[in-house]
């Protein structure tokens, strides 16, 4: 690749609606978000303490990315030490949200970017960050920015992008004669054949439920092709029960019949158990896969075969293969944070020239402009090509968020369908 090609990253227009539907639901996000929040210092006195960090990023290279910014903040303030906090994601949000009630936040809070970010961003205890993000940082993109602001203000620093794609091991596809399936038909054929060889197909881990959600989302593109049935149930103008919507589920639900997934999804963690089939050489396939994860799977392969990416199928043979994506991490300023200082220092650490390269070093795409590494791998390329047209994964009320997840566990246990996921969408909006 050309390394001086500006490599324009940006979401989709449909993530863009759909966050664009924060600022528009309703009255309530403008009622309700204090815009008199005093707003983090954007200047940089010296820096001294300790700066406390949470995220639930512990896997791959995250942890990298997050060292390199902690050994070159310590480096440049001799007084000031970053302490990191790694809390599972299931355990997350709850720990965050009593922490804050408690007046005894972090002071750089990593947030989901879907309802529970719209949720804390209304109980104002966060700090607007229109300011800061506006001295020491870099130009993030439109949408980016746009999917981090409610009522009129910013509330979040974008990190990166991401999209899920399923991985899968080239080298026992070649050995059975397999290729990437083009339609749903030819994926419940494939998980066929590899169950015919003693292996799963697609080895998948819902015991923290956001997977079964993305399930979910990996369908949207192909069950509505106008890609405008999320954004427009989010925003109470379509019901949840809408056909486009029951079908993503109902296509789950016949590829979990087929046999498609290996069997305890519900009880297996995504990265842990679920992983280690596919590692193992146990499952073909696995999902879903971002550039967060990469490097870690990469590690745990440690050469034992060649692997690739694939996003799910469309429906018929001949359409497109459309991947999900949104923003990856992204991260907060508690209003009761000690070291807000310290915090800002730190962003800027995660984001600045250094920081870029180390994002772009471990595959990780920043939410901003950069230019594309001469020696991008063909992972990193995949990223990119499947970035640029990658569809939202993201639902902002809460309580459908969750019945979504809570349906999901009930169509991989064979126990739900579709319309009964909807109906618990469209019953949680109305509640």
């Amino acid at each position: 690749m050309n390394s001086h090609r500006k490599n324009k990253i940006s979401l989709v227009a449909v993530v863009l609606a759909a966050a664009m539907t924060v600022a528009a639901c309703g009255s309530s996000s403008t009622d309700t978000v204090s815009t008199d929040t005093e707003s983090a210092p954007t200047t940089s006195p010296a820096v001294t303490g300790t700066v406390e960090v949470w995220t639930w990023n512990n896997e791959g290279d995250y942890v990298k990315v997050d060292e390199d910014a902690v050994a070159r903040f310590e480096a440049a303030n001799p007084g000031a030490t970053i302490k990191i906090t790694y809390i599972p994601y299931a355990d997350y949000v709850t720990k965050l949200k009593a922490a804050i009630a408690a007046g005894s936040p972090p002071d750089v809070a990593q947030i989901p970017w879907a309802g529970e970010f719209r949720d804390i961003v209304e109980s104002g205890k966060l700090l607007p960050l229109d300011d800061v993000l506006a001295d020491g940082f870099p130009e993030f993109s439109d949408p980016a920015m746009n999917a981090v602001t409610i009522a009129g203000q910013k509330w979040a620093l974008p990190l990166d992008l991401n999209t899920l794609q399923i991985a899968y091991n080239k080298d026992m596809f070649e050995s059975f004669g397999l290729t990437p399936p083009t339609s749903a038909e030819e994926l419940k054929t494939l998980a066929a054949k590899l169950d015919a060889e003693g292996k799963f197909g697609i080895s998948v881990g819902d015991k923290d439920q956001w997977v079964g959600g993305d399930l979910w989302f990996a369908q949207l593109p192909y069950t509505d092709p106008s890609g405008q049935a999320l954004a427009a149930a989010d925003a109470s103008e379509v019901p949840w029960t809408d056909p486009v919507l029951v079908a993503a589920g109902d296509v789950v639900a016949d590829y979990v019949k087929s046999g498609v997934f290996a069997p305890g999804a519900n009880s297996m963690s995504s990265f842990v158990e679920a992983l280690d089939l596919f590692v193992g050489q146990q499952s073909g396939m696995f999902y879903p896969v971002g550039n967060f994860i990469s490097g870690g799977i990469e590690e745990k392969v440690a050469g034992a075969f060649k692997w690739d990416l694939m996003p799910f199928p469309p429906l018929e043979a001949g359409g497109a293969a459309i991947a999900t994506g949104g923003i990856a991490r992204m991260f907060t300023i508690p209003v009761e944070a000690q070291n807000q200082t310290g915090a800002v220092a730190f962003l800027r650490a995660l984001t600045d020239s250094k920081g870029e390269a180390t994002l772009t070093k471990y595959n990780f795409i920043p939410a901003w402009s950069v230019e594309t590494p001469a020696d991008a791998s063909p992972l990193y390329s995949s990223f990119l090509e499947a970035q640029s047209d990658a569809a939202s994964r993201v639902i902002y009320t809460s309580p459908v968020y969750t019945a979504l997840l809570n349906g999901m566990q009930g169509v991989l246990d064979g126990s739900q369908s579709g319309a009964q996921v909807s109906e618990s969408m469209q019953n949680a909006m109305n509640q």
